[in-house]
């Protein structure tokens, strides 16, 4: 075993996926663990503290090592904060830490480490670009009640409201209906899923794969549907086509990722987001990420040691991780 080993964990609204990597860029070791969000919600910090333990635990032990053997780690985090920071640092005390936003595993996981911006599509919402120089600029990133526009619990919001009017008899009928009380698991009925949302009520992170419902709905030709889509597209697209205005790149060929999974909603998110930035910057190459944004971290690590792979193992550790099966960009 390599005697540099470096940590990268993606501490996600979802899950928590932790990555060891060698100095020469190999995937040693993967882990996963719980949500590692909303530290100020009741059981926040216990679960927080089990969910990254539980993931570099897992990544540690796949690999055959001990937290000793970890020269760096960096950890991003949804939420990066003081009180986040202690937090990871009480539950592995014996572990190197930095900690970071999640947008720069984000950037990190579309660049990899060249200029370009990212735009996170997912439980929430951020935009991040850095030029050549290294300056930074980000936008969004306000959380569920100032922001998160474009973000998948905000499609979950536009969607339910829909079914709302849908059972007045404001609007038609949807089949977001169908969709979304299979993915809360009740009765296809708006008071079934009233009931459940102001009685026993459903975390964030659940109320957010309604967005899930919302794409199937629009692959079945459902207009409303699609329209949620498009608009989060829009608004996730000016997020992105702020911060290259902000940074004076627009007439460069600009890199823009598209992270996170309101993204996968094809065509429909994609293309708007595409015609808002493209708009902006008519020579920007939109992409997805090149790398998971945990294999990003672990790059992150190596770089604040001052280590850094060639171009030819850059491109192998992202063969690698395409092919790993705990990983997912």
């Amino acid at each position: 075993m390599p005697s540099d080993l470096y940590l990268g964990v993606d501490g996600g609204q979802s899950t928590t996926v932790a990555v060891l990597l060698s100095a020469d860029g190999a995937i040693v070791g993967t882990g996963v663990g719980g949500p590692a969000n909303h530290i100020h919600e009741p059981g926040g910090v216990s679960r927080i503290k089990k969910s990254i333990r539980d993931a570099v635990g897992g990544a540690l032990r796949s690999a055959g090592v001990e937290k000793w053997e970890v020269l760096q780690s960096y950890f991003g985090m949804t939420g990066s904060s003081p009180e986040m920071e202690s937090l990871c640092r009480e539950a592995l005390p014996d572990l190197p830490i930095m900690l970071g936003h999640d947008s720069e595993i984000a950037l990190m996981s579309t660049t990899l480490g060249g200029p370009g911006l990212a735009v996170i599509g997912g439980t929430g919402s951020v935009a991040i670009a850095r030029d050549g120089d290294g300056r930074t600029v980000r936008a969004g990133g306000w959380g569920y009640l100032m922001g998160d526009e474009g973000s998948a619990y905000w499609i979950a919001l536009r969607a339910l409201e829909q079914i709302a009017m849908a059972a007045d008899g404001r609007v038609e009928p949807t089949p977001m209906l169908e969709y979304s009380a299979q993915i809360l698991k009740v009765d296809p009925d708006a008071e079934a899923i009233h009931r459940l949302l102001y009685g026993k009520g459903v975390a964030r992170v659940d109320l957010a794969r309604i967005s899930e419902g919302v794409w199937r709905a629009a692959s079945d030709g459902d207009q409303p549907a699609a329209d949620i889509l498009r608009e989060a597209g829009v608004l996730l697209g000016m997020l992105g086509g702020h911060v290259i205005a902000e940074l004076g790149v627009s007439a460069e060929h600009v890199v823009v990722g598209m992270v996170g999974g309101v993204f996968r909603a094809e065509p429909f998110v994609r293309e708007a987001f595409s015609e808002v930035v493209q708009g902006v910057a008519s020579r920007a190459k939109i992409v997805y990420p090149r790398v998971p944004a945990s294999v990003a971290a672990g790059l992150l690590a190596m770089q604040s040691m001052g280590k850094g792979l060639s171009v030819d193992s850059l491109l192998n550790l992202e063969v690698a991780a395409a092919q790993h099966k705990d990983l997912k960009r």
